[in-house]
């Protein structure tokens, strides 16, 4: 049997809503230049978003000695919130801090490119 140009395309949009680039609401029908430019600033989105968290990692590995050693000094609970920020940095959203965490994980506004991670930071106004 033959694969189409729509089957791959059908294929391309299904993946990457089953990858949560996307949402099958956002899929335009029966308009396949709007269905090609959703899935290309999905996959420019992703891309970026990786690199930046990758990026990330990178700085936030060479400030420290081990990542043990941050939660020696800072608790797990701080390790924790750097993958929960790694997280929000890959996907361009924010995780969302009670001013006490928020101190204890101030030290990634030191890293090289730090104002630029912190904007992933929402910092709540009271620890509930």
């Amino acid at each position: 049997m033959a694969y189409s140009c729509s089957d791959f395309v059908d294929d391309v949009l299904n993946n990457l809503v089953i990858l949560g680039f996307i949402k099958m609401d956002d899929i335009p029908e029966d308009n396949p230049e709007a269905q090609a430019t959703l899935a290309i600033q999905s996959v420019i989105r992703a891309s970026a978003g990786a690199a930046s968290a990758k990026a990330f990692f990178v700085e936030l590995l060479d400030s420290v000695e081990t990542l043990s050693s941050v939660s020696d000094e800072h608790g797990p609970s701080t390790l924790a919130q750097l993958m929960y920020l790694q997280t929000a940095i890959m996907n361009g959203t924010e995780i969302e801090l009670y001013a006490n965490e928020a101190e204890k994980l101030a030290f990634v506004r030191a890293l090289p490119s730090g104002e630029r991670w912190w904007k992933h930071v929402s910092q709540l106004p009271t620890n509930g």
